[in-house]
């Protein structure tokens, strides 16, 4: 009796190892799955205030204001667990706090953003602008929302993984209120 269970402890083990390394087992591969890259929210570009046309800069004159205070990524990898190359689908959405300005009258914005996607050294690979319509109706003056999602495909590699690139996003802006930013965050940090 003793011999049987003997043997059966050392088959049982070998019959499992075997199974583990047959690869034409289907259920037995393993999905690549990776991290989503890192993403920043540039600072410079992080907050819009929209005056109505016309030199005046008072805060009558504001038709929104817009900040960008987070992101959210989704990502799918697929990627050949044989060859460790594929691609990875991100899609990226702003969270978007706006609030509407004493000089809107129609209860509405068009609000314009960015994403980019570089490599380590920050070269731009992939750019896209992209506008988010924000409704003020209904006695609503402040809304937060997330943008509608923006599907970057990114390509992966055994050397390039996902954490080798970077997503950044942002307000288009004007020069001037590039500046009025700049200046805003001078002030804050003083």
């Amino acid at each position: 009796m003793m011999p049987r269970i003997f043997h059966s402890l050392i088959i049982l083990p070998l019959l499992v190892l075997a199974a583990c390394q047959t690869p034409d087992i289907p259920f037995l591969k393993k999905d690549v799955i990776l991290q989503c890259p890192n993403y920043f929210i540039l600072e410079d570009a992080a907050a819009l205030t929209q005056y109505r046309e016309g030199p005046s800069r008072d805060i009558t004159d504001v038709e929104f204001r817009a900040q960008i205070g987070e992101m959210e990524l989704t990502c799918l990898t697929e990627v050949d667990p044989d060859s460790n190359s594929g691609s990875m689908t991100i899609e990226v959405s702003p969270i978007i706090a706006a609030e509407m300005g004493p000089a809107n009258q129609i209860e509405s914005a068009t609000i314009p953003y960015f994403v980019i996607v570089t490599d380590p050294n920050k070269e731009i690979l992939y750019r896209e602008e992209l506008v988010v319509d924000v409704s003020f109706k209904l006695n609503k003056t402040q809304v937060i929302f997330k943008a509608p999602p923006t599907s970057i495909e990114i390509p992966i590699t055994p050397t390039i993984r996902s954490k080798y690139y970077l997503i950044y996003s942002g307000f288009e802006l004007t020069r001037d209120q590039v500046e009025d930013n700049r200046k805003a965050i001078r002030d804050r940090l003083q």
